[in-house]
């Protein structure tokens, strides 16, 4: 058993390299136009976790979920999304936090930059995100 969790180790390794990903990633949430309220409320260091959910049409619909606001702050775009989805393997959560709160102001919108982490730490029930129900 030892020697096997060695080999799945260095596979999932040698599959994170292939997809070019290195962890913590830094990115932002995309479609943070209707989830200006929530945005807004975050704070640099709020727990978040990226929750994987396919929809109709919408094979790789990554969120980015708030858990101190318990909402959606918006999604990862296509191209991460997919690569996620091929490391962790679909209906995947994983943590991540508030980088930083970008715009207003001058600008019409604002954003979040967020850090994503390998863990699984502050873990939800992954089947029970309320605010990812009916969507």
């Amino acid at each position: 058993m030892k020697h096997k969790s060695k080999n799945q180790g260095a596979f999932y390794r040698l599959k994170r390299w292939w997809l070019g990903l290195s962890f913590p990633l830094y990115c932002k949430a995309h479609g943070v136009k209707q989830y200006q309220g929530a945005i807004v409320q975050s704070v640099q260091g709020d727990e978040l976790q990226i929750v994987h959910r396919a929809k109709h049409g919408f094979p790789y619909n990554v969120y980015v979920y708030s858990k101190p606001l318990n909402c959606v702050l918006g999604y990862l775009d296509e191209y991460l999304s997919k690569k996620l989805v091929k490391l962790f393997g679909k209906g995947f959560c994983r943590d991540a936090f508030v980088e930083t709160i970008t715009g207003g102001g001058a600008y019409p919108y604002y954003g979040c930059n967020i850090r994503i982490l390998e863990s699984m730490s502050f873990m939800e029930d992954c089947e029970d995100f309320s605010a990812l129900r009916g969507e």
